[in-house]
Parts: C-alpha cells; sequence; structure tokens
C-alpha cells in the first residue's frame, strides 16, 4: 500500500496483499479510510476497455459510501472528498491530478488504441478550464515488456496512437508504461510533471497479474481523492 501526494490530492496505490483475491469494491472506503486522514465516498467504473470517461458533479455522495457509475474507464471530478477508484490485474492505472481537478484512468492496450488517456487531459481541459500543461501525472505499476510480447495487430493499433513504434515496442514485446507517458506528454501534460513507478504484475507475486494466473487473478485497486476543503 503506498500513498503519493500530488498537487493537493492523495494518490492510493494498493497492491495483492491490501487487496486479497475476492476483496469486494464496498471494502474500499474503510480501506482507504484506514490510510487517509479522512473518510472518502468512492465512485467507480463498470470497465470494459473503452475510452469512456464519466465526469462527477453535484452533490457530494456521504462520506463512506461506494458506488459504480456505470460502464466507463476513467473518472473525472472537482469534488473534494470524493475517491475515484479503479482495479488492474495488468493494465495501467493512470492519475492526473491539477487546477482542483482529478482524474483516475484505466489503460490497458485496447484503452491506449482507442484513446483513453489523450482524451483525459483534452476533457479535464474541455470541462473544467485546466489545460494538460497544468496537470501532473502518475503511471501506476502495470505488465512490463518482460512479461508482455503483443502480436502484430496489437502492436500496430499501440503504435497508432503513439504515432510511433518507437520506445514503446521492442522485438515484439509492448511497454504500456512508455506508451502512456509518450501520449500523455504529446496531450500536452509536461514530461517532468509524469511520475512512472516501477514494477511488472506478472514479476511479483505481491501484484495481481491475469496474464500470470488468468481468470483466478484478483485484482488491485488504486485511488485518487481532493483533500477535502
Amino acid at each position: 500500500m503506498t500513498l503519493v501526494r500530488l498537487k493537493g490530492a492523495w494518490v492510493v496505490l494498493t497492491d495483492a496483499r491490501a487487496c486479497p483475491r475476492g476483496f469486494a469494491p464496498g471494502q474500499l472506503p474503510e480501506l482507504l479510510a484506514r490510510h487517509l486522514p479522512f473518510r472518502p465516498a468512492v465512485l467507480y467504473p463498470r470497465q470494459r476497455h473503452t475510452n469512456l470517461l464519466y465526469t462527477f458533479s453535484g452533490p457530494l455522495p456521504s462520506a463512506g459510501s461506494c458506488q459504480e457509475v456505470g460502464v466507463c474507464d476513467g473518472l473525472i471530478t472537482g469534488e473534494p472528498g470524493v475517491a475515484l477508484a479503479i482495479q488492474t490485474a495488468d493494465c495501467l492505472p493512470i492519475a492526473l491530478v491539477g487546477g482542483g481537478v482529478i482524474a483516475a484512468v484505466h489503460a490497458g492496450w485496447r484503452g491506449l488504441a482507442a484513446g483513453i488517456v489523450s482524451r483525459a487531459p483534452h476533457l479535464i481541459a474541455a470541462q473544467f478550464g485546466v489545460p494538460p500543461q497544468e496537470l501532473s501525472a502518475l503511471i501506476g505499476v502495470g505488465i512490463a515488456p518482460c512479461h508482455y510480447p503483443v502480436g502484430e495487430e496489437v502492436a500496430a493499433a499501440v503504435a497508432a496512437a503513439v504515432g510511433t513504434q518507437e520506445g514503446v515496442l521492442l522485438d515484439g514485446r509492448l511497454d504500456l508504461a512508455a506508451a502512456a507517458l509518450q501520449i500523455l506528454t504529446k496531450a500536452g501534460v509536461p514530461w517532468q510533471a509524469i511520475h512512472v513507478k516501477p514494477g511488472c504484475t506478472a514479476c511479483s507475486p505481491h501484484y495481481h497479474s491475469h496474464r500470470r494466473d488468468g481468470a483466478k487473478a484478483g485484482r488491485q485497486w488504486f485511488a485518487v481523492v481532493l483533500e477535502p476543503r
């Protein structure tokens, strides 16, 4: 369990020890409350590897509540005290923070190819007036190239989204984090404001990995929340 402070927000990165197999979304508020200086409400999506993002704005959910918002793979809000949570088991968890706005994005190769990583900063700019240049990003641990050989179709789809294969594909192996980093910088997020957590979900027994464990794999959760005013 790792907490990172980022521009007035908390980013919470869990692993298989904090979220063992069978961990339910309804357990998230209590888990987060044990590590944050406040008790957040939690919103989470029904993830389907889409490029859909949901923006939450309105009356605040009660502290400690937990609610699924429907099918999407990214969440955006400017509301303090509301944790945006996603689950992963090889895909990348990505947080964007800046100007009093946060986003949590779930991005595997399908999401990258569909454009969810580039859409997130542009939607923040369009909906909240915060330009990408004012954002910081944190890319959590996903599967690394050492365990991610891909076919030509996947390689071509990701390269098209990035604009190049350079630094993203090597000997038929895909570097998801490098792809996300390039996409974010091309979207206008300063490269020096993008933090990449090292590691590989398939290498470490401390992470859930669908590539390693198949249908038996659990999920770790990732959350970002603005501190209450």
